[in-house]
């Protein structure tokens, strides 16, 4: 866990070690997400950067079986 103090300004430092873990570096953009009393921090991915990323990790039949599901759900839903 790392502690970061917040500036006059409203900004904080990422230590190097997280940069470095997250590869962080000037000029990317984060995103600040809010959960209940929680603030996170979460890297804005590129979309341009994931091509292909499903091909990569063989998430293909997963996607097919998710859409199938969704699906299913549609109908039972459509047939009340």
């Amino acid at each position: 866990m790392e502690i970061v103090t917040l500036s006059s300004k409203g900004q904080i430092v990422i230590p190097s070690r997280v940069r470095k873990k997250f590869s962080l570096k000037e000029g990317d953009s984060l995103v600040i997400v809010e959960e209940n009393d929680t603030i996170r921090l979460q890297p804005l991915v590129n979309l341009s950067e994931l091509w292909g990323v499903d091909k990569l990790k063989n998430t293909e039949t997963m996607l097919k079986e998710m859409r199938k599901e969704w699906d299913d759900e549609l109908k039972d839903k459509a047939a009340l």
